[in-house]
């Protein structure tokens, strides 16, 4: 890397003359602008640090596999754009080093040059670093040795008899410089791990941390600057969030088109998806339901914050320069197409978004520009205005990109990894049984992004070094435990989490265990399709719906509401849970727990509703919201639905009691559609005996089957007499809907 700091000083004021960005661009209200008057503009400064090329003499060469990750320099792209275009930065002032430039003195230099030397008092500075992790013992000039926490550098390599020295970038050095900094307003994102697994991939992920604790020599250890104290539990300066904690799984993980980091993509789809969250725990909090759903339990992101008291809420110690979106225009000009970058689309969605969907920008004089959708590349995408625009195309540049339009394929599957430790009879037969299901695809782990996991019970490899050390933490199987060799066959989360409920204790062939799975394979493909109608962030409706425990005491537990369409303000019972969620926890029942919801339509006009539930044990429950029926009348009739009235606050269940948690069920996902248009075709599901709202929830018998009556419902264009407005796809429109999820573990 080379940093001439002349020409990069040069190079800043001719983009911000270039750009016209004034100094008080990021400040909201009058308050704050008269203090921006008094005082020198803010600066904001950024170091991205990712590594995906590793030698492999960094790694235990005893380790077979391809060391190289996948998603690091991903995970930079996504913090430079967000960092750009949601909060400000100028690009001059985003420096990034990657792979072979990231080397021990390289990002050293970088902090001291780009950090240290040039940020003042008050200014804004983010650090961050994806690559491996690793622990290390050091020996000291005694017999003593010690723990400590490092990252491992594009020039790492183990140490040896005869080369003792540890060349590892250790945390304790990182922490020693940025004491040095002139600002207090830091924030250091670390996605890397410290696990020593014994191994690189962890179910369909690539695990960041070396597999091994390497022992050495460190010449430093000695240096005064360098902190005192635990080297593992150090005090990290300004705000500190890590991925896991020390030990623990730290994945990266294949998306459509792209891998990254399941931590930095899920901070930064927090950050994306919507306003400015109250606290750092919120925004972990909110970080966390992503990771919930990409790697079940295995990762918790951990958080350190010695920030100083802000005045008001704030993410990096800003608050961010526009509304929530779901990307930007990189660039545009007289030549079509646009190109978009889509970092705040939700991946379950972006992994199917099809050409022809609509977005909108809105340029600088807010004229609303529709756009289609061309093509997608991973996370950039082109599109081209669908009318011509009177305005200069240039001008769109750095504009916040909506979905409008989402339209999806009506045939989607279920993608099924075939475990790596299957024998390759197994995998042979996984893939042969399989293709016998409809609308099930089997690949290769880590060949592509997957839904689930097929395969047994991992065995995991022999202890290592940090398993005979104190305080040590295994995330996989831990030693001691004492695993059949070859347990029968089950569904995992693609992170190796069984799937409660299909797993047997009896041996069984291959073809045997597919057959026994395909309904819990069916009912994962439904919950696959309702997570498409998920738009929080992008509906155009206004509603929002409170989840609270009625039994033992009645308690709100998380608030969700629309972020596109704000109305005046949102009825008193929603503001006091917003209000009382604050410091709120994760979302963990007792069993003899009792729920309720309250549900708001702030809208103009009347909704239909519909509730679905999914919980561990592959069943789906649904519920519906239909009139009373005259038992004098026709019983045959299904009764017809009762609307949710424009203004109304409506408590479910009426009658206070609550709904109980469901039989021997771990956690439950429940999803509330809200939509302008009728919901027939589910009711024709549901025709055999439709749950009401005075009965509550019923068994759903093929859950499939109403996820694809959902699609349908949503895409019907009541101005094409019933029929979807796209051929051979779904087309939803963001004015007509809104799902709303939850999601609640049970003790």
């Amino acid at each position: 890397m080379r940093l001439n700091r002349r020409a990069f000083l040069q190079q800043a004021s001719l983009a911000l003359g270039a750009l016209g960005v004034g100094g008080t661009a990021l400040l909201a209200g009058s308050n704050q602008y008269q203090q921006a008057l008094a005082k020198p503009a803010r600066r904001k400064l950024a170091l991205l640090i990712g590594i995906n090329a590793y030698p492999d003499r960094a790694l235990d060469p005893g380790v077979a596999q391809d060391v190289a990750l996948r998603g690091c320099l991903t995970d930079i792209d996504l913090q430079r754009q967000l960092l750009v275009h949601r909060f400000g930065f100028q690009p001059v002032d985003v420096v990034t080093l990657t792979n072979q430039e990231a080397t021990r003195a390289g990002i050293l230099t970088a902090i001291d040059e780009h950090l240290v030397q040039q940020a003042q008092a008050d200014d804004v500075v983010v650090l961050h670093f994806s690559g491996y992790g690793s622990q290390v013992q050091v020996q000291g000039a005694a017999e003593n040795s010690s723990l400590h926490l490092a990252w491992v550098t594009a020039d790492s390599h183990l140490p040896s008899e005869d080369s003792p020295a540890l060349a590892d970038l250790l945390e304790a050095e990182v922490v020693a410089r940025l004491a040095h900094l002139a600002t207090p307003n830091l924030t250091t994102v670390i996605d890397a791990g410290s696990q020593d697994a014994g191994y690189l991939r962890w179910g369909n992920s690539r695990v960041r941390s070396r597999p091994t604790v390497p022992t050495g020599t460190f010449a430093a250890l000695g240096d005064p600057s360098l902190p005192l104290g635990d080297p593992l539990t150090l005090p990290w300066p300004g705000l500190l969030l890590r991925a896991a904690d020390t030990g623990r799984l730290v994945l990266e993980s294949q998306w459509e088109g792209f891998s990254a980091g399941v931590f930095t993509y899920a901070l930064t789809q927090s950050l994306w998806a919507g306003p400015p969250t109250p606290s750092t725990q919120a925004l972990i909090q909110r970080a966390e339901r992503y990771l919930q759903r990409w790697v079940g339990a295995d990762q918790r992101p951990v958080v350190s914050d010695r920030l100083p008291a802000r005045s008001g809420p704030g993410v990096y110690g800003l608050q961010p320069q526009s509304a929530g979106a779901e990307g930007v225009v990189l660039s545009s000009g007289s030549d079509r197409p646009l190109t978009l970058w889509l970092g705040g689309v939700p991946p379950q969605v972006l992994r199917y978004l099809q050409p022809g969907s609509q977005l909108e920008v809105t340029s600088p004089t807010g004229q609303t520009i529709p756009l289609r959708l061309e093509s997608r590349l991973g996370l950039k995408s082109t599109a081209k205005p669908l009318a011509s625009a009177n305005l200069t195309l240039a001008t769109l540049a750095r504009q916040p990109v909506y979905e409008r339009v989402r339209v999806l394929p009506q045939t989607i599957d279920l993608v099924v990894a075939l475990d790596s430790q299957l024998k390759r009879v197994e995998r042979v037969d996984a893939t042969s049984a399989l293709a016998g299901l409809p609308l099930v695809t089997a690949v290769t782990a880590g060949e592509k992004a997957a839904d689930c996991l097929f395969g047994r019970l991992p065995t995991g490899p022999a202890p290592t070094l940090t398993a005979a050390l104190p305080g040590a933490t295994t995330a996989g199987p831990k030693p001691g435990i004492n695993l059949p060799p070859e347990s029968s066959y089950g569904l995992f989360a693609p992170n190796r989490t069984l799937l409660p409920g299909t797993m047997l204790a009896k041996e069984e062939a291959v073809k045997t265990a597919v057959n026994r799975l395909a309904p819990y394979l069916q009912t994962l493909l439904a919950l696959k399709l309702v997570r498409l109608t998920e738009n929080r962030a992008s509906s155009q409706l206004a509603v929002a719906a409170v989840l609270e425990t009625v039994q033992p005491q009645l308690r709100p537990l998380e608030v969700q509401t629309t972020e596109r369409r704000l109305p005046e303000a949102w009825p008193l019972a929603i503001r006091q849970a917003q209000k009382s969620l604050a410091t709120a926890g994760p979302l963990l029942l007792p069993r003899d727990s009792r729920i309720g919801y309250r549900i708001a339509n702030t809208t103009a006009q009347a909704l239909h509703l519909l509730w679905i539930n999914f919980n561990s044990r592959g069943e789906c429950t649904a519920l519906v919201n239909l009139s009373e029926v005259n038992p004098e009348e026709d019983t045959d009739q299904i009764p017809a639905p009762r609307l949710l009235e424009a203004g109304q606050l409506l408590p479910q269940p009426r009658d206070g009691a609550g709904w109980a948690m469901p039989g021997s069920a771990t956690w439950v996902e429940a999803y509330l559609i809200l939509s302008t248009q009728p919901l027939d075709r589910c009711l024709a599901v549901l025709s055999g005996e439709p749950p009401s709202l005075d009965a509550g929830f019923r068994p759903v018998p093929k859950p499939l089957k109403l996820a694809q009556a959902l699609l349908q419902d949503l895409s019907l264009d009541p101005n094409t007499e019933g029929k979807s407005a796209v051929q051979d796809a779904y087309a939803l429109h963001h004015d007509r809907w809104t799902t709303l999820s939850f999601r609640y573990d049970i003790a």
